[in-house]
């Protein structure tokens, strides 16, 4: 249908006067690069994030995520997969608006270094390094000068690795994920196992049948220095990083944090005030966290 040159006119200009100064809360800018939000799971970490036959996440990353972005946020989201080595760029591929995701949770600290490419939200769960060991391994582990006599692996490019190198003693034992590690351990290449405590703990729990199991991780072990577990973005998304902060400061205070953090790792023998003393973040403001 031919339209008149000066309709022609009068609707372009008013679209460019949308584009320019907005016509409602709708047209301002969404802060997250799509919806439903896209977020990396991993899997493989029983009690943390578990991929199940149905295509969904289970576990504690999973039930924070619901309880953060669908709870608080009132935001839907889809699940995708992620793996240690390849988060940073399902975060970075492609341009805005084209990421393979748009947000990450999947058990990854905070570091300086991850400041310059990515925006971190959190955090949302504190945790030491902690040490899985077979079940029928008695021996006492209970502080980083424990692991030097032993073959220890550890993950790649992760702060369990940098730990081990950095306490001395024998070389790290390495694999590219968790799962390669638990086989070193089997086959006896491993004496242990060295990751986040609350990744072991869950992987432990859930091991062998029943109450039964297959391994343990030391109660009492701390190893390094509390690692803070965050959210990812791309670097950009201040609006967003700032709105999921908030949620997740909000979240801490419910105790379902608590009871789904016990649930889902075993930790029944944990006091609520041992669960908050060890696992607990404290929130702080936004700081270099969220920047633009």
């Amino acid at each position: 249908m031919h339209i008149p040159r000066p309709a022609r006119l009068a609707a372009c200009l008013l679209l460019l006067s949308a584009a320019a100064f907005g016509c409602s809360e709708d047209s301002k800018p969404d802060p997250f690069d799509a919806d439903p939000i896209k977020i990396g799971f991993k899997d493989g970490r029983p009690g943390m994030s578990v991929l199940t036959g149905k295509g969904d996440y289970v576990g504690f990353e999973p039930h924070v995520a619901q309880k953060v972005v669908q709870g608080l946020l009132h935001r839907d989201f889809t699940s995708l997969p992620v793996t240690t080595a390849n988060w940073k760029e399902a975060l970075l591929d492609g341009k805005t608006n084209h990421n393979k995701v748009d947000l990450v949770i999947a058990d990854i600290s905070e570091q300086d270094s991850l400041k310059n490419d990515f925006d971190l939200a959190g955090p949302y769960l504190q945790t030491p390094l902690g040490v899985l060991l077979k079940a029928s391994d008695s021996r006492e582990v209970n502080k980083a000068e424990d692991l030097r006599p032993l073959a220890v692996c550890a993950q790649e490019y992760t702060t369990a690795y940098n730990t081990l190198v950095a306490n001395g003693g024998r070389p790290p034992v390495t694999a590219t994920d968790l799962s390669g590690c638990i086989d070193r351990l089997d086959d006896g290449t491993a004496d242990a196992v060295l990751a986040d405590f609350v990744v072991l703990q869950g992987i432990a729990v859930n091991s062998g049948t029943g109450t039964s199991h297959a391994y343990r991780v030391p109660r009492n072990a701390r190893i390094g220095r509390p690692q803070y577990l965050m959210m990812m973005l791309p670097k950009g998304h201040r609006k967003a990083c700032e709105l999921l902060r908030q949620a997740i400061a909000d979240y801490l205070n419910d105790t379902d944090w608590t009871t789904t953090l016990k649930e889902n790792l075993g930790l029944t023998d944990f006091t609520n005030e041992e669960i908050n003393d060890t696992f607990h973040p404290v929130t702080t403001s936004v700081g270099d966290r969220c920047s633009a």
